[in-house]
């Protein structure tokens, strides 16, 4: 259910339209520099189709994968009394008010999958108001149109999105390629999306995640399929200028746009900004330690891969966590990450395919655990119900249960519906 607006804050516009932007065109370029860099006819042609692949994919966001993952849950709004009660007195109506825990009686809360009410972005578009047009808010976020919602949230989709759809271009093309990625998106994403960010069943039940962790771990495990275990891959080692820009922009461009997600141009948005330098910066140092004294291998080899791992451990607690706790979750997440990705790269450690389960998979499964670990009051503040954001370190072990049941679920959907898809639509010989 929207409500109508008519002025918003132009500092807190501005502030979500330059993060929405500014940090795709740095992540995804990042991306692109250090995953992608030959020039052999193959990736030209995969470079080639990939407006194609966006086009596609932002069609079917604004038709109907964004009202999936960010409308109100299916069944869970009342339909309107179309013969209202005579009125209240004062007193009833306090009593009333009174009784009413939260806002799901308005807004709905605690389905699997959003409804149509943003069907063809339908409710988003603004109507005629007294002087000015009149452009619809949604909760919490009354202070931003939902409109600019909309954008920030795409620039989120295309992030973790982008990723697979590079990898999966080289068994899949064209029309094939944006099939598959559309149907992942609608199944898989927007899913994990509308659970724990769109009111959804697992926000419900007290999961915590601050920005992109379970979509990073559904996308990081639909990278194990599509790709033949043997294929040849570009070096990714992090030595040559390319990589070593490609790294720095990922890093400083995943930052950034996890700091939108306070959706305020405030203090919240700094600390979260913080966590993610600071996270990083220590899996980065982790990263390289381990690959000097364990692996007993150059301390740059797979830098690219390390600030991956870093910046995904990071972002479900960016903004729930003091810093000292995100340098110790970067340290921690970073070493797990790290030894799975030795473990399962020895054939070619430059592998995208395992680089992308490794660092996006595991290291976000150890941030959402280490969210519900560290998470404190005094930055995360409240849920939607009154209830105080509080992890197992302040006595609250329920979370580290909740953070666990979100990781299953994610991992096992993402897994199912993604290995049926390629069954679907790849030979049975060329499947993982």
């Amino acid at each position: 259910m929207n409500s109508w607006q008519i002025v918003f804050s132009s500092g807190e516009l501005g502030w979500i339209a330059v993060v929405s932007i500014l940090s795709m065109i740095l992540f995804i370029g990042g991306f692109v520099l250090v995953f992608f860099p030959s020039g052999s006819a193959g990736d030209r042609a995969i470079w080639k189709s990939l407006p194609l692949q966006v086009a596609m994919l932002t069609v079917a966001w604004a038709l109907w994968i964004f009202s999936i993952a960010f409308a109100p849950s299916i069944g869970t709004v009342p339909a309107e009394d179309q013969n209202p009660r005579p009125m209240l007195s004062l007193q009833e109506m306090m009593v009333i008010e009174d009784a009413k825990e939260d806002e799901t009686h308005l807004h709905g809360r605690g389905g699997a999958f959003g409804n149509m009410d943003y069907l063809a972005m339908d409710g988003l578009m603004p109507v005629v108001g007294p002087d000015r047009p009149m452009f619809p808010t949604k909760r919490p976020h009354f202070h931003l149109p939902l409109l600019l919602e909309f954008c920030f949230r795409w620039c989120s989709f295309m992030i973790v999105v982008l990723p697979l759809t590079l990898l999966w271009s080289r068994r899949l093309t064209g029309l094939r390629l944006g099939l598959v990625t559309v149907l992942w998106s609608t199944l898989v994403f927007a899913p994990v999306a509308h659970a724990i960010s769109g009111d959804g069943w697992l926000e419900e039940h007290g999961a915590i995640d601050f920005s992109l962790g379970l979509v990073l771990l559904a996308s990081g495990c639909s990278a194990l399929f599509g790709v033949p275990k043997h294929d040849e891959f570009p070096a990714c080692s992090g030595s040559d200028w390319h990589s070593a820009t490609g790294i720095l922009l990922m890093w400083l461009g995943m930052s950034l746009h996890v700091s939108g997600y306070s959706f305020h141009a405030d203090g919240r948005a700094m600390i979260a900004l913080v966590n993610m330098l600071l996270g990083t910066s220590c899996g980065i140092l982790i990263w390289s330690f381990s690959n000097s004294f364990l692996w007993k291998r150059p301390f740059t080899d797979n830098t690219a891969a390390g600030t991956l791992a870093g910046l995904a451990a990071i972002a479900p607690g960016a903004g729930f966590m003091l810093s000292q706790s995100a340098m110790i979750l970067g340290c921690t997440s970073v070493v797990l990450s790290n030894i799975v990705f030795h473990a399962t790269s020895r054939r070619n450690p430059h592998d995208p395919q395992r680089q992308l389960f490794s660092t996006l998979g595991v290291s976000s499964l150890a941030g959402l655990l280490g969210a519900g670990m560290f998470a404190t009051s005094g930055v995360g503040g409240q849920r939607w119900d009154g209830r105080e954001i509080l992890g197992a370190i302040q006595g609250n072990t329920d979370q580290i249960t909740m953070q666990a049941l979100a990781v299953a679920t994610t991992v096992i959907w993402s897994v199912l519906v993604t290995w049926l898809l390629f069954k679907l639509f790849l030979p049975r010989h060329r499947t993982v």
